[in-house]
Order: C-alpha cells, then sequence, then structure tokens
C-alpha cells in the first residue's frame, strides 16, 4: 500500500477503535488494534494462564487457529452492517463502505505491472 493509504487506514481504524473503546464494547481480552497490546502481549497472557493452571495440576487442552485471510473472506456488506448495528453511520461508515468496495490490487516487479485482482 502506498503511504498516503497507511496513514488514511490508521486514521480511520483509530477512529473506530477510539469510538468502540469510549462505549466500552471492546472485551478487556482484546489485543488487536489496541494500543500497548499485541499478538505477542496476548500469547503472553495466554502462556501465562496455561502455566499457571498447569502448575495447579489442572489438565489443559489448546486449539490453534489460523485466520490470516480471513478478513478477506468477511462478506463486506455483512461487516458494514455490523458496523452500523453497533453504533458506526455517517461519514465514518461511507469511507469504510468505499475503501471496502470496488478494491483492486496490483503488483509491479522490476518496473512490469501486473494485472489488478478485484478483492
Amino acid at each position: 500500500m502506498s503511504q498516503i493509504s497507511k496513514i488514511f487506514e490508521a486514521v480511520v481504524r483509530d477512529e473506530i477503535v477510539k469510538f468502540f473503546d469510549k462505549y466500552e464494547m471492546i472485551n478487556d481480552a482484546h489485543h488487536g488494534f489496541r494500543k500497548g497490546r499485541s499478538c505477542l502481549t496476548n500469547l503472553l497472557l495466554f502462556l501465562d494462564q496455561v502455566l499457571k493452571s498447569v502448575d495447579k495440576g489442572h489438565c489443559m487442552d489448546v486449539v490453534f487457529l489460523d485466520l490470516v485471510k480471513a478478513f478477506d473472506k468477511v462478506s463486506h456488506l455483512r461487516l458494514l452492517e455490523k458496523l452500523k448495528k453497533h453504533g458506526i453511520n455517517g461519514k465514518l461508515l461511507r469511507v469504510v463502505g468505499d475503501v471496502l468496495s470496488n478494491r483492486r490490487q496490483r503488483v509491479c516487479i522490476k518496473g512490469k505491472h501486473i494485472r489488478g485482482k478485484k478483492i
């Protein structure tokens, strides 16, 4: 992505997260897109809980899921509907909708552009 696109995405993300934080709509256990939290902090807290349970003699089953492409599979219309149901509306909802609609991805290798794929 271009630098402008990355900055724009960060501004929109920050506004949505700020809205959800203001109305306490994000569970405290959620680490994605939150200041001071990351995949690493989530993993460390999880590991701490597992080790405490094992130290107490409890059994522990763990299931790992790979959700790398999950966002690409989400229906954009359904995502917009959920944002609206949670109070995101007006200009912010329109901007998110515009960003998600009719997107194309294009790759440039050694000065040659590879035809864009609609995503």
